[in-house]
């Protein structure tokens, strides 16, 4: 038994899918985020990424979210992706890098042949506008705008689909509602301390029947073996009370803290999918069985 037939044996069930919104793609509960596939180690970067993507294909894991912003990610990517690329969805993201990126079609379309190029592939699944809260309204709905962009890009056969990423802020919401975009991804504000996201941005995009993705429902260590040290942060004594008895009440089964996390979420199913940035194989196992054993 190799490695990666190793990794599937050990959730002993197969991976739930859901739909992609409008989009009709079945795409994994569980995905697969680009931030931190380089490891501790930059000497062995490739190597764990190679690990870490193939052990996602392995467990059933079809959808993987990278961005410029996030280092070598792209890069790693087209790396651990030669003979297998065909067997993800591939997203990623215009903005935020380089840091005079000023959100024009024009340096939409430059992002994205960059980001073609280091991810060896023709075509993307899905190309996200990073942190709209940066671009801000004008710049992404103007003439000449990001959305402009990206809407040049589907027509050249760069990209199928197009959607929005940043936390759970007004604007995201407002983008939501015009209907223009097929996809949106918030982070840090769903999770079981936080219901943010589920007050205004998850409820438009299920109206209008976008793709959900969630990502850092972990909430920067929150809800792993460095709870204790993430609590003592919290510096409103009510709040770290109230936050205590959640991860309390997250304690009480035979799932972990990260899978419970991950459950939590999933449990929602106006979510699509929920985005891990698993730095190893061992991570990625843990919440991958969050979908394998329900939620």
């Amino acid at each position: 038994m190799d490695l990666y037939s190793s990794v599937e044996s050990t959730i002993g069930e197969r991976m739930n899918y859901r739909q992609f919104g409008r989009t009709k793609l079945q795409i994994s509960e569980v995905s697969l985020g680009g931030a931190y596939l380089m490891g501790p180690h930059p000497a062995q970067a490739e190597d764990n990424a190679r690990q870490v993507v193939k052990s996602a294909l392995a467990l059933g894991i079809n959808y993987i979210d990278t961005a410029p912003l996030y280092g070598m990610s792209e890069r790693l990517l087209g790396q651990a992706l030669e003979g297998i690329a065909d067997q993800f969805h591939l997203a990623t993201k215009v903005g935020l890098e380089p840091e005079d990126f000023d959100y024009s079609a024009d340096s939409v379309l430059w992002s994205m042949d960059r980001s073609l190029k280091r991810l060896q592939i023709p075509k993307l699944t899905l190309a996200q506008i990073h942190e709209v809260n940066v671009a801000n309204w004008d710049r992404i709905m103007s003439p000449d705008g990001a959305l402009s962009g990206l809407r040049q890009a589907q027509q050249k056969g760069v990209c199928d689909f197009i959607g929005i990423t940043a936390r759970a802020i007004p604007l995201l919401a407002e983008l939501a509602e015009t209907g223009e975009f097929d996809t949106v991804l918030v982070y840090h504000d769903y999770h079981p301390a936080c219901l943010t996201a589920t007050k205004t941005v998850i409820p438009t995009a299920t109206k209008q029947r976008m793709g959900i993705v969630v990502a850092t429902v972990l909430a920067g260590g929150l809800y792993t073996d460095r709870h204790q040290q993430v609590l003592t942060e919290i510096s409103d004594s009510a709040e770290r009370q109230r936050v205590t008895q959640i991860l309390q009440k997250l304690q009480v089964d035979d799932y972990t803290l990260p899978q419970n996390a991950f459950r939590f979420v999933l449990a929602d199913k106006r979510v699509t999918t929920v985005s891990t940035g698993a730095a190893n194989i061992s991570q990625l196992t843990e919440v991958v069985k969050a979908s394998a054993l329900g939620h």
